[in-house]
C-alpha cells in the first residue's frame, strides 16, 4: 500500500500507534478524511513514548462493604495515593449482602508511599501489612496494571476500577474446583 506510507518512508501509516483499528484502509487505499494524518500520528506517537512509568507495588486483600466504599472514595485514595482493582464476591460462603458483602481488592502503589497506604487500610479497620507486599513486572502487559503505572508517573494515583463480574470462590474438594472453565452460575443455561 504505497498510498499509505508516510511521506517521510519511515513506517506505513497503520504501523503508527495511533492508528484506529478496524476496516480502513479499504483495497483501493482510501481512508476517510477523519482519520488522523501523519503528523496527527507521530505527535501521539511522541506523547505516548514521553509518558513516565512509575515502579508500583501491589497486595491482594479481602475488605467488606463498608470498608470498600471508604476505601474506593477518589478523594481517600488520592490523599492516600493507591489505585485499587475490586472484584466482587458472588453471594454465598465467603459474602452475603448489604454491609456483609465481600470484595476482592488488588491494591497498587509506589513502593515509597507504602506506611502512608497501610495507615490508610487501618483507618478503615484493615490491616494491609499480614499481607504479602509484590513488585508489578515493569514490562507488564495487563492492561490495568500499565494503566496504573502511567496514572502514578503522571501523579494521578487515586483510581478504583470496579469489576462487572462477580467472582465465585469455590473451595477445594468441589467438581467446579477442578472444571478448566471454573465454576457455573445456577441460573447460567438462561442466560446461554
Amino acid at each position: 500500500m504505497p498510498g499509505l506510507r508516510g511521506r517521510t518512508g519511515r513506517k506505513n501509516l497503520t504501523e503508527y500507534q495511533g492508528w484506529p483499528k478496524g476496516i480502513y484502509p479499504m483495497s483501493d487505499g482510501w481512508v476517510p478524511p477523519c482519520y488522523p494524518g501523519e503528523e496527527e500520528l507521530m505527535e501521539f506517537e511522541e506523547k505516548m513514548h514521553s509518558r513516565k512509568k512509575s515502579t508500583l507495588v501491589k497486595r491482594h486483600i479481602c475488605v467488606k462493604e463498608p470498608q470498600f466504599e471508604q476505601l474506593a472514595k477518589k478523594e481517600f485514595a488520592q490523599k492516600s495515593e493507591y489505585s485499587l482493582l475490586a472484584f466482587p464476591i458472588a453471594e454465598g460462603e465467603y459474602s452475603g449482602e448489604g454491609d456483609d458483602r465481600s470484595y476482592y481488592l488488588v491494591v497498587f502503589y509506589e513502593p515509597s508511599k507504602k506506611s502512608k497506604v497501610e495507615r490508610a487500610f487501618k483507618s478503615t479497620g484493615n490491616d494491609l501489612t499480614e499481607y504479602e507486599q509484590v513488585v508489578v513486572d515493569p514490562d507488564s502487559e495487563i492492561p490495568n496494571e500499565e494503566r496504573f503505572m502511567y496514572a502514578h508517573g503522571a501523579g494521578e494515583a487515586g483510581e478504583c476500577i470496579l469489576s462487572e463480574y462477580e467472582y465465585q470462590v469455590v473451595p477445594k474438594g468441589r467438581p467446579e474446583y477442578d472444571d478448566p472453565w471454573g465454576p457455573a452460575h445456577p441460573e447460567g443455561r438462561f442466560w446461554e
